[in-house]
């Protein structure tokens, strides 16, 4: 994305791209009981973080910029780096953490019941992975983390853009764990937050973030489905 042609934003706009998703999740995850009514809110905040967007920002300005790297690089760091990140995620499962994991089986087999992703189980993997990750670079790196750079610099931004990014995934492990475990797992999601701003603005494309994003949320497909079947 060309910062160049970035148009101006208020924090009065930029509030609601960094608190929708929180209060999405709190809704549809916490506050709404029924199947059916937190599917529609659900739906709903993905809508809302693929076209808000588009009321600050040209779609060129989005999609049209040329990379900082080459695609090569893009791609090979891209993947690495979620390799990477999949593989301590798998230690992780491996060490007295995956115990604690393993203990929120019932809860998380019982939400996915109930929300209907257990039931078709694979297409909800493939849609996470492939298409939600995407959804999420675009949204949280490509439009939230560029336009917090314009108000608090580059630190801050990154910084920022990660805690924000990591509040509603707080949300959801809230449900499932031990307090400690749950915002243990959100801070790794901040962390991740960060890694991937710092990935985007050293290639200048959402290419290798996304790839970077997919091979994470494979890995927790994998493991989500392990809870799930028991």
């Amino acid at each position: 994305m060309n910062e160049n042609n970035r148009l101006p934003i208020s924090w009065p706009a930029l509030l609601p791209a960094l608190l929708v998703p929180l209060l999405g999740s709190l809704l549809y995850f916490v506050w709404l009981p029924g199947a059916e009514i937190s599917q529609l809110v659900y739906g709903a905040t993905k809508v809302f973080t693929l076209v808000y967007p588009f009321f600050f920002v040209g779609w060129k300005d989005l999609f049209t910029s040329p990379p900082t790297t080459s695609w090569g690089k893009i791609i090979v760091i891209g993947l690495g780096s979620g390799i990477a990140i999949s593989v301590a995620g798998i230690a992780l499962m491996f060490s007295p953490i995956g115990d604690l994991v393993q203990a929120g089986a019932d809860p998380i087999r019982e939400k996915a019941t109930k929300m209907g992703f257990a039931q078709n189980f694979l297409l909800f993997a493939v849609f996470i992975s492939f298409f939600h990750s995407a959804l999420e670079e675009f949204y949280w790196r490509g439009f939230v983390f560029g336009k917090l750079k314009e108000r608090v610099g580059n630190a801050g931004s990154h910084i920022l853009a990660g805690l924000a990014f990591a509040a509603h995934h707080l949300v959801v492990t809230w449900q499932f764990f031990d307090p400690p475990l749950a915002i243990f797992l959100a801070i790794c999601v901040a962390i991740g937050g960060v890694i991937w701003t710092l990935l985007y603005q050293r290639q200048g494309s959402l290419v290798g973030v996304w790839l970077s994003h997919l091979c994470v949320d494979v890995l927790l497909m994998v493991v989500g489905y392990q809870l799930i079947q028991g």
